[in-house]
This record gives structure tokens, C-alpha cells and sequence, in this order.
């Protein structure tokens, strides 16, 4: 009898390594097929961004040949005019029908009003190519990269469950599963489900809200919702929250919620359900049923819970699946700055001087020297953008009341609004600097 116990345990031992072989195959070819995929796109998305560059590069190009040549052709225009003045005064006599035609002359050099621009703009916008580059092609890889909250965990499946590549569905097989093109029952394990065809997910819950939403499909008998991890799994069992499941189900046509005792869901034959979706709340100790396609109410456990749970499904219909459908991903960028603790605030009494001020003051105020200062900020302070910008409005003290000891006071004066920063205010200037400087030159060019 040890000789068959052992044999039996070294069967088994050889028949989960072949099993494990075979699924590690299979996982690896889903791995590199999904890999592909991302790689597929990223592809795509490189060349789809390369062309961009290149038809801005082109049409830059092509822009700037046009200016060229127009900007040629009033050259020679004006060579030619000058060539014809040259000739008429090396010619001799008085100038006297030079004179009567200077005014006509120097008017049609610049072709009916039209007059050289010293600002041509035919740069490249690097920043829109390469600005944010990783995070625009991560939130755009979204599109393709669909996200389950809940994946079947195929370790506890039933024999007849026949588990999808990706593990988000499953359907009931009529016999053993197929396995790289072999006929290969999975393996005993002291957490697979049996006789009773269910799966649980594969990560438990222990706090927190979550929420997944399953398609049941053609199937007329099913069970979804949680159990607990101490379930029985090696013997037929009737679900219920005793028996550590909370859940609802489809049980010849009737629509129920496995509570003690059970109670009939109110669902009309017109509205068969399709979608169920599940939210659970571990603090708050509810598990709450909604008809995904009608947002309806279906049914509320309130229990409190103490103990990871697993989300739990059910199916016997033959040829029957459940499905979990993917959820939409919203990304967002989150705030550094607190209200109340950015140094990057500036006072109401400043934010009312900054808007009073001109574009003519500020000009001025960026051709200043070192040591001038706007709206009481130094140059130094317009150099650092990391340094704070606050003003708070001193008052003297009034007779008999004490100064306070720190600057609380001060600080209660701040607003907490926040406002532009030093960043904004010194590229302003600078951008303001480099207008000033281009108007300075197209005066001199027509001086």
C-alpha cells in the first residue's frame, strides 16, 4: 500500500511538471504575441510621428524658399531701378527730370506698399514633437491596452472550465482541456474547485472599493459575487452567506439573491440580463448588484467583513461563458503645489500692482539695470525662478497693542489664490526684451 501511495504521488508529481510545461509554453507564446502588439504600435506611432516632423520639415521648407524668392525678386527689382538711376546721372545734364520723377521712383521701389519684414518665423515646433513624448504615447497606448480589474485565477478552476488566453473569460467544456494540441486535465490542487464548475479572481480583497462588471451571455444558470477564502472547495455546497458567499444567480429561469433565506430578484423576461456589474466596498461592508445595461438596482449584501475575499463565478450551461469586460482608463496629472504651502504666491495688493502694470513698464523695466527693481522684486529675484514672490502690507502697530512675535500675522494677509509665479513673469520679460530689441532693429533698417 506505501508502494502505491508513492508511485500515485510521483505521478502526479510527473503529470503537474508536464502540465506546468505546457503551460508555461502557451503563457509564453501569449506574452510575446501581446509584446508584438505593443511593439506593433509603437512602431506605427514612431513612423506616424517621424512624418509629422518631416511634412513640418517640408513645409518650413517650402515656405521659406517661397519668402526667398520673393524676397529675390525684389532685389533684382531694385537693382534694376538703381542700375537706371546710376545711368540717368552718370548721363549728364541737370537732373532736373531726375528730380521731378525721384518721388515716383522711390515709391514704386517698394511695390505698391509692400515693405521687408525683419520677423520671419520658419522654425521647426520641436516642442509639440518632442514635448511630453513618453506620457502622449502612454496615453495614447490606452486606446489599444484595455484594463480587468478582476482576472480568473486558473489554479482553482473547475475540470470542465476551460480557461481564455488572456484569463478574462471562460467557458464549460464538454470534456478534459486541450492543451498544446494534447489532451491534459489540469492537475490536483488543494485549491481547485471540484465537482462545482467556478473560479475565483486572482487577487483578494481586503480593502477598499472595487468594482468589475461581468458578461454572462447565453448562459442560463450562473453565480457571481464574493467568497471568502475559507470556502469549500472539494465538495458540492449550497452558496450562501454561511457558507462564506455572498452572491446572485440564475437558477432555472429566476433570478435570486443567495441571502438567507433567498429572494427573488424582480427582473422581467424583457430584460434579461446580459451585463452584471459588482461593486464591492470592504469598509463599508457592502456588495451591491447593478444591471450594467440599465444601471438598475438589482440586490445589496450588507455584511461586515473581516477577512480577504475573492470574487467568485459560477457557470454549468454547456457551451456557457462569463466574460469580465474591460474598463475605460482615465489618466491624471496631479497638482505638487498645496494651497496654502506653495512659496510661489504672490499678495493681492502685488497681483494689483503686476495687472496695472503696462507692457510699455515692463519693457522698460527688462532694460533696467541690475540693480533696478520691478514692483519691488530685484533682478535676482527675476532670475530665480525657484525663489518665492510675496509682498504682505506692513502696518505700524497702534498705540498700546504689541507687534506679534512671528509672522502669522503676516501670512493671514497672503491670499490663497494662486497666482502667476516668478517663471511666467521672467519669460515675459525676456520675450518682451527680445520684441524690443526686434523693433529697435527694424527702426534702424529704415532709418
Amino acid at each position: 500500500m506505501k508502494m502505491i501511495h508513492y508511485r500515485k504521488v510521483s505521478q502526479t508529481c510527473q503529470h503537474t511538471s508536464r502540465y506546468n510545461q505546457a503551460e508555461a509554453k502557451l503563457a509564453e507564446e501569449h506574452m510575446k504575441q501581446e509584446f508584438e502588439t505593443l511593439h506593433q504600435f509603437l512602431r506605427q506611432e514612431e513612423a506616424s510621428r517621424l512624418q509629422a516632423l518631416r511634412e513640418e520639415q517640408g513645409e518650413k521648407m517650402r515656405r521659406a524658399e517661397e519668402w526667398r524668392g520673393e524676397i529675390n525678386q525684389v532685389i533684382k527689382s531694385l537693382e534694376e531701378k538703381i542700375q537706371l538711376a546710376e545711368d540717368e546721372i552718370d548721363a549728364g545734364g541737370d537732373g532736373g527730370e531726375f528730380l521731378q520723377n525721384y518721388k515716383h521712383t522711390m515709391n514704386s521701389s517698394w511695390i505698391a506698399g509692400w515693405k521687408p519684414q525683419n520677423l520671419c518665423r520658419p522654425l521647426i515646433n520641436v516642442a509639440k514633437h518632442l514635448g511630453n513624448l513618453h506620457y502622449a504615447v502612454w496615453a495614447k497606448m490606452k486606446h489599444i491596452a484595455p484594463f480587468t480589474p478582476v482576472t480568473f485565477d486558473s489554479r482553482t478552476a473547475g475540470q470542465a472550465l476551460q480557461m481564455s488566453a488572456g484569463h478574462s473569460s471562460v467557458h464549460v467544456t464538454a470534456g478534459a482541456s486541450q492543451t498544446g494540441g494534447e489532451v491534459a486535465a489540469a492537475p490536483e490542487h488543494p485549491e481547485r474547485f471540484h465537482p462545482i464548475s467556478c473560479v475565483v479572481g486572482g487577487e483578494g480583497l481586503s480593502s477598499g472599493v472595487h468594482s468589475w462588471t461581468v458578461q454572462v451571455g447565453a448562459s442560463d444558470n450562473w453565480t457571481l459575487g464574493v467568497a471568502a477564502q475559507w470556502v469549500c472547495r472539494k465538495a458540492a455546497f449550497e452558496a450562501s452567506p454561511e457558507a462564506g458567499l455572498w452572491c446572485i444567480s440564475l437558477i432555472d429561469g429566476t433570478y435570486q439573491a443567495l441571502a438567507t433565506p433567498s429572494k427573488i430578484l424582480q427582473v422581467s423576461s424583457l430584460d434579461r440580463l446580459h451585463k452584471v456589474r459588482l461593486r464591492f466596498d470592504w469598509e463599508a461592508g457592502t456588495l451591491t448588484f447593478i444591471n450594467a445595461d440599465t444601471n438598475a438596482h438589482l440586490y445589496t449584501f450588507t455584511h461586515r467583513f473581516s477577512e480577504v475575499v475573492y470574487p467568485y463565478f459560477e457557470t454549468i450551461t454547456p457551451g456557457g461563458s462569463l466574460a469580465l469586460l474591460g474598463q475605460r482608463v482615465n489618466l491624471s496629472v496631479g497638482l505638487d503645489c498645496v494651497p496654502g504651502d506653495d512659496p510661489l504666491i504672490i499678495s493681492e495688493e502685488d497681483r494689483l500692482t503686476r495687472e496695472s502694470t503696462s507692457v510699455k513698464d515692463l519693457v522698460t523695466s527688462s532694460n533696467a539695470s541690475d540693480s533696478k527693481t520691478v514692483n519691488g522684486h530685484s533682478d535676482e529675484d527675476k532670475k530665480s525662478p525657484n525663489r518665492a514672490v510675496k509682498e504682505v502690507k506692513t502696518t505700524k502697530p497702534k498705540p498700546g497693542k504689541k507687534k506679534a512675535s512671528n509672522n502669522k500675522t503676516g501670512a493671514k494677509q497672503e491670499t490663497s489664490k494662486s497666482r502667476f509665479n516668478v517663471t511666467y513673469h521672467v519669460s515675459l520679460n525676456r520675450a518682451l526684451d527680445d520684441v524690443n530689441d526686434q523693433l529697435d532693429n527694424h527702426e534702424e533698417t529704415e532709418k
